[in-house]
């Protein structure tokens, strides 16, 4: 039994996902990783609709995930168990369509409190219940729809405070909502409008029903110009229920405390673009990519990065940290590489990385002198371009290749080549009687047997032109 790193991914086919399973790698000067499990699993929708190709994917329990698929469908799907050996194909447990408007696209799909939320660009979101779902949350039975400031371009929660979500979009600073009132009947029969709008203008400062809080934008420039608010990738830190740290156009990352509603700190660190993935990684550790082949990771404390993945060549699309195993909780050792992170790119591949933990606050200088603080591990082509889940850590039996098997494949082949010189027949001339204009090469008759000769056409001879 090998101790694997067990991740769920999509496929770039219709009603499938990929389940890969990494053996634990040796971490030196030189890491090698061996070769992955990769299995392909249709999808068991029985009476349900097949699924499209999925886009977003949460995980709601041990051995169940939800799906947000190109055709609009969420299905909650039952996954095998981690400990089963092989993989058995996920079964549809349930399933409903979101009515999206004309180039509508997901924005995101997030865990909350007794279900999970989609939203859409178009400002769209749907509650989804789960089927354990209690009777304190709204409509545990049907989904229920709301509609929040567009166009919004992304979406998390945080199981630290699972009854809000946060959302953040163009021209939609980032805002926390509440799910009762946003989703919930209550909201609806109090005194406040559902929109406050003015001459077709929202009002500063006046809240949705729903929202509970609301970042301010920050300063102008250096020109008394304002800034432009489009926020790309949104995440909390650490599973914290007040640090935020969003992923904007401008190329700059802006972290907040919902405490209060001024960004703590707008650090531009993008090398080309907007910064289009951020998560979190362990403590004072940010991974982000931008819309190049940045992939990096960020110290929290300073602002700056720590390293990065140099050997990237396509942009990355969802970033998967990896939390701290038992194993490294027990050892705590900072500047100690480790496997922390995995990544789906636009090449459809997704790769394994070594991160370094960031060094202590005593500690000064450069870190990490055993090589390589980040680097790509491994690569499986041919998954989808959207978002899969970490499933943890497992133990199952991986059987290396035979390389005796291979050797005595070449040897057959060798075989094969000189039997085939061996009994060749020879080749006799069966053509037609030689014309006049066709005779053979009488050099070297003596080193040429009858087969070997060679007929040389002579070029026929030019007609006189008539004057």
């Amino acid at each position: 039994m090998v101790q694997t790193l067990n991740f769920l991914v999509p496929s770039l086919h219709p009603n499938t996902l990929i389940d890969l399973s990494f053996p634990s790698p040796s971490l030196g000067l030189v890491p090698s990783a061996p070769e992955p499990v990769v299995q392909h699993l249709p999808i068991k929708y029985g009476e349900y609709q097949p699924l499209g190709r999925s886009i977003r994917m949460v995980r709601t329990g041990e051995d169940q995930v939800v799906t947000a698929d190109d055709r609009f469908q969420i299905s909650t799907l039952d996954l095998s168990p981690l400990a089963q050996e092989e993989a058995s194909p996920p079964v549809v447990k349930a399933q409903e369509s979101v009515k999206a408007r004309k180039k509508d696209i997901w924005a995101g799909l997030v865990g909350v409190q007794g279900g999970v939320i989609s939203a859409l660009t178009s400002g769209l979101l749907t509650y989804h219940p789960a089927s354990s779902s209690s009777d304190d949350t709204p409509s545990a039975s049907t989904s229920r729809t709301g509609s929040v400031p567009s166009p919004i371009q992304c979406l998390t929660s945080t199981s630290a405070s699972p009854n809000t979500f946060v959302t953040a979009g163009k021209e939609v600073d980032v805002s926390i909502w509440d799910i009762e009132r946003t989703f919930g009947s209550s909201g609806m029969d109090e005194d406040v409008p559902s929109k406050n709008w003015d001459s077709g203008k929202r009002k500063k400062n006046v809240y949705e029903v729903g929202q509970i809080w609301q970042a301010k934008n920050v300063p102008q420039n250096n020109l008394s110009l304002r800034q432009p608010i489009n926020h790309l990738s949104l995440t909390y830190l650490n599973d914290s229920p007040y640090l935020l740290v969003s992923g904007t156009k401008a190329g700059t990352i802006r972290r907040y405390d919902t405490r209060q509603r001024k960004p703590l700190s707008d650090w531009k660190v993008a090398r080309e673009g907007g910064i289009g993935c951020v998560a979190s990684g362990v403590e004072h550790e940010l991974f982000f990519s931008d819309q190049s082949n940045l992939l990096s990771s960020l110290d929290l404390r300073t602002g700056k990065p720590l390293y990065t993945y140099s050997q990237m060549t396509c942009t990355p699309h969802h970033l998967l940290p990896i939390p701290l195993s038992a194993t490294e909780l027990e050892a705590g050792n900072t500047g100690s590489r480790r496997v922390g992170l995995g990544s789906i790119s636009s090449d459809a591949t997704f790769r394994l990385h070594t991160s370094t933990i960031p060094p202590s606050d005593e500690q000064k200088g450069n870190f990490g002198g055993e090589g390589k603080k980040g680097e790509i591990l491994k690569m499986v082509g041919g998954v989808g371009v959207g978002e899969g889940i970490w499933r943890g850590y497992g133990e199952r039996t991986i059987v290396p290749p035979k390389a005796d098997k291979e050797a005595g494949e070449g040897d057959e082949e060798e075989v094969d080549d000189e039997q085939v010189w061996e009994e060749m027949n020879e080749v006799q001339d069966q053509g037609k009687d030689l014309s006049d204009n066709e005779e053979y090469s009488d050099s070297e008759e003596s080193d040429m047997g009858e087969e070997d000769r060679v007929v040389i056409k002579s070029k026929p001879k030019k007609k006189a032109r008539k004057i």
